[in-house]
């Protein structure tokens, strides 16, 4: 049987590269780089356009409902669930840009791009997906243009890539990755063609990296009409290769980690780097041409590693021990607590150089070690039936006002301050439902609203507890939950100042709620 790839077949290049350094808008620098040729199965396929989008989720619904004859703010606040605030000002971001005239309706303009910004009517182009040859899934990338590289086969094995420009060409020795005899995957269906393009458009969108999914994986992929106007072109894939590179970052990284190039030019590849790691196992010469760059074998590398490791996690339990003691370790949430603790120590050894996806994953753990001291919480003192409150016979649970009222004469009994944060008061109460149920998958928020109505009528309740020790408590929970929506795309970035004190508000919380931990400064909040 014929290899499906061959050492003759095309070569891309996309222009990989480092990502930007949040802080300074300025991309990183390598130290030490090797080129690689990733194997990929290239098809040729008819599919939306893919461009960023000009309006986000608000806009694009505020501007839906003025095209649909709503235009008083106060209406599009009650019909979209969100303040009437909130709605003036996107109301007057829209008439701003030209988007809405002085009468509240869109202008050509605002219906023109409404129409864009709907899958339905984005431009069918054709373009290229790409196909992983192992697992037959389907890369999250779409491009319309194909840009090819020269490539020289040397003696040794070892091809040149012949980049730069005609007047000024320079060559990188490059390492093919050659999967071996492999059968080819089935051809990619519509719903994965279109579903690569709206993950290529997220990546652009935040300039980042390969697998993330956002909002567009939970859409419904567009509908029949959609689907119907995918299709593929070519009947059988291109064997094709695609050039990244594996880099030591020149700024340094405390555990001396290497990391690889998104091939399409949008940062770091931590999928790139497993499947390469992946390879490794089985190819000892891409195996030498890492340890040629990292200067050491990977086996001392795994083993300083695993020593760095051990040190971060002795250093995140002494935390965690500090400030809670050492009966701590008897919490069913302890080893959430500890990985916070591991992400805070690490980031602050790294200082301003800690890149924003680790600060971005501190927070949400600081979220996750909540959620798990609420669900150790729930199995002391279940909220059993308590969403019922706010599903009464007379009031619908769409009532806003009554479903706050309700939240906050409970927080009230217990002993918090009140009014609840904004947040918190417009909970939806199906999101208290979820939390009184064990498999709810349910969220922060909502099981904080579920333990105030619990708390209520439970006089052993922690919550009481802690109410009495700092009425602001709830504040203070709001404020993590806040933060570790920055978990989610788009939101703005971080930095290591303004995550600190979320780790010190989970301490204090912890403490409180469990009876381990000292008083909450009340200045904090």
């Amino acid at each position: 049987m014929a290899l499906l790839f061959k050492r003759e077949a095309p070569v891309l290049h996309f222009g990989p590269r480092l990502p930007k350094d949040p802080s300074t808008n300025q991309r990183l620098r390598w130290s030490e780089r090797r080129f690689v040729l990733w194997p990929a199965l290239m098809y040729r396929v008819v599919a939306p356009e893919v461009r960023d989008r000009e309006l986000n989720v608000l806009q694009k619904a505020v501007l839906g409902m003025c095209r649909a004859g709503t235009t008083n703010v106060q209406r599009v606040g009650e019909r979209l669930h969100i303040h009437a605030d909130l709605a003036a000002l996107i109301y007057l971001e829209l008439q701003e840009r030209g988007l809405l005239g002085s009468n509240g309706l869109p202008t050509e303009k605002g219906r023109e791009l409404f129409e864009e910004e709907t899958l339905d009517a984005r431009r069918m182009v054709t373009g290229h997906v790409f196909q992983d040859p192992w697992s037959g899934d389907l890369w999250p990338r779409f491009v319309e243009k194909l840009d090819y590289v020269e490539l020289q086969q040397n003696p040794n094995g070892f091809p040149d890539l012949v980049l730069g420009s005609k007047g000024k060409p320079r060559r990188e020795r490059a390492f093919a990755v050659l999967p071996g005899d492999l059968a080819i995957p089935p051809a990619p269906g519509a719903t994965d063609i279109v579903r690569a393009t709206r993950r290529h458009r997220s990546a652009l969108r935040r300039s980042d990296s390969y697998e993330s999914a956002d909002e567009d994986d939970t859409f419904a992929h567009g509908g029949s009409v959609v689907l119907e106007r995918v299709s593929l072109v070519d009947d059988r894939p291109t064997p094709v290769f695609v050039t990244s590179f594996m880099y030591l970052p020149e700024a340094g990284d405390l555990a001396g980690e290497w990391h690889a190039c998104d091939p399409f030019g949008l940062g770091v590849s931590p999928t790139l780097r497993r499947a390469l790691e992946r390879e490794m196992r089985s190819s000892s010469g891409l195996r030498s041409v890492l340890e040629g760059m990292i200067g050491r074998s990977l086996d001392e590398q795994m083993q300083d590693q695993q020593r760095w490791a051990g040190e971060i996690r002795a250093m995140a339990i002494n935390n965690v021990e500090k400030a809670l003691s050492t009966s701590a370790r008897d919490l069913p949430q302890y080893e959430d607590l500890v990985a916070l603790e591991y992400a805070h120590v690490e980031a602050e050894l790294l200082g301003d150089s800690c890149p924003d996806h680790k600060l971005r994953a501190l927070v949400g753990d600081a979220r996750r070690a909540l959620e798990a001291t609420f669900g150790a919480l729930f199995q002391r003192h279940p909220p059993r039936q308590v969403w019922r409150r706010v599903y009464t016979d007379r009031r619908p649970v769409e009532d806003d006002v009554y479903c706050q009222g309700v939240y906050e004469a409970s927080a009230k009994a217990v002993g918090f301050h009140v009014p609840l944060p904004e947040a918190l008061a417009r909970v939806k109460p199906n999101h208290v439902k979820a939390a009184c149920y064990p498999d709810g998958n349910w969220r922060l928020r909502g099981a904080i609203i579920a333990a105030v109505l619990a708390a209520r009528d439970d006089r052993a309740h922690p919550l009481r507890r802690a109410a009495a020790q700092e009425p602001k408590l709830l504040e203070l929970l709001d404020g993590v939950a806040r933060a570790g929506g920055a978990v989610h795309a788009g939101a703005e970035r971080l930095s290591l100042q303004s995550v600190l004190p979320v780790v010190a508000d989970v301490h204090r919380a912890v403490g409180l709620l469990s009876g381990l931990g000292q008083p909450l400064d009340s200045a904090r909040i």
